[in-house]
């Protein structure tokens, strides 16, 4: 069972990022057992990193943009509302571990296990240091137990499927 709107724009249950279409607007649908959260443009690094930004549009009508903003020398995403910063993302300490924070919340998103591109496997989002989702990448679905913000679950998304341009860098080598 998913709760909708529920402090800062909260789901939980199962959540799911389906292509819908191949050439207009929606090209993909956000929901939680299967209620519609929010309807996607295409997903593409090109218009997320240095383009206009991914269209998003939640359920009650409100627009955000998947966009990028500078951090240091990274470029980082963020999602973007008329009113300012919904939530943005970046690479903690970790190989390919992320931050994800927003006014309200602040979520960690790390490996079980295996990185990588091709066959990876299961990641984990984190409160504190509470446990509350698991995410299969390939699947496109999170399986939330605690409730989590529609931003912070498309913003993870977003990093699982870009990275950071340029996280790889900040890792410290074995020589």
């Amino acid at each position: 069972m998913e709760t909708v709107n529920a402090g800062p724009r909260t789901i939980k249950g199962s959540i799911r990022l389906s292509r819908i279409g191949w050439l207009a607007f929606p090209n993909y649908e956000l929901t939680a057992e299967g209620r519609l959260i929010a309807q996607l443009a295409r997903d593409s690094s090109v218009w997320i990193f240095f383009g206009p930004g991914r269209r998003i549009r939640l359920a009650d009508g409100t627009e955000w943009r998947v966009k990028a903003a500078t951090s240091g020398r990274l470029i980082v995403p963020i999602i973007k509302s008329r009113a300012g910063t919904v939530a943005f993302s970046g690479p903690l300490a970790s190989k390919r571990s992320y931050g994800i924070t927003g006014k309200d919340f602040a979520y960690e998103v790390v490996p079980h296990g295996r990185v990588g591109l091709r066959r990876g496997g299961l990641w984990g989002v984190r409160s504190h240091e509470t446990e509350i989702a698991v995410i299969d990448p390939h699947r496109r679905v999170i399986e939330a137990a605690e409730p989590i913000t529609i931003a912070a679950a498309l913003m993870a998304f977003t990093v699982l499927a870009h990275g950071t341009p340029g996280d790889v860098d900040l890792m410290p080598s074995r020589d």
